[in-house]
């Protein structure tokens, strides 16, 4: 198990690093197709430093929610095998329990708690998950609380 903990936290932390790389690969790419763009329709003076600046804050913004998608994903990925171990660990102690059953009746209702448990649990399991990835896209949205609108330069 613990082997398995790790593997899959070397594997989130790859995909981290891998979306991250590709994120900030595309934010370049974008710097640098904006700024040829902007030199070919020949914008000058206030025009060039405004769009600058504003696809300046636009990468950011995308670089900054692209970033937190990804430590989202990782949390995620951390929480469902956490979350897949414990029950693992709750599905042996349940068999333990109904396996020290002494008759029908003890083992009906071993078995009737276990699966109200295993609801409860789900129940819980499944809130954990969901906060979470609320909190991802109210963080996720941050990013692009600051950046400011400006209107289309029509030439």
């Amino acid at each position: 198990m613990s082997q398995m903990a790790d593997l899959n936290e070397k594997a989130a932390e790859n995909a981290k690093h891998i979306m991250q790389k590709n994120v900030d690969t595309a934010s370049q790419q974008a710097r640098e197709a904006a700024d040829r763009f902007t030199r070919s329709l020949g914008f000058t003076g206030k025009d060039s430093e405004r769009l600058a600046r504003q696809s300046k804050q636009n990468i950011e913004a995308i670089t900054r929610c692209g970033t937190v998608l990804t430590q989202a994903y990782q949390d995620a990925s951390r929480n469902w095998f956490d979350l897949g171990q414990k029950q693992w660990q709750r599905n042996l102690n349940g068999l333990n329990k109904l396996m020290r059953a002494t008759s029908v009746q003890e083992f009906t209702a071993i078995q009737s708690e276990l699966i109200r448990e295993g609801l409860q649990h789900m129940v819980q399991d499944s809130k954990v998950i969901a906060e979470g990835s609320v909190r991802a896209v109210e963080e996720a949205s941050k990013a692009f609380s600051n950046t400011t609108q400006s209107p289309t330069l029509v030439r």
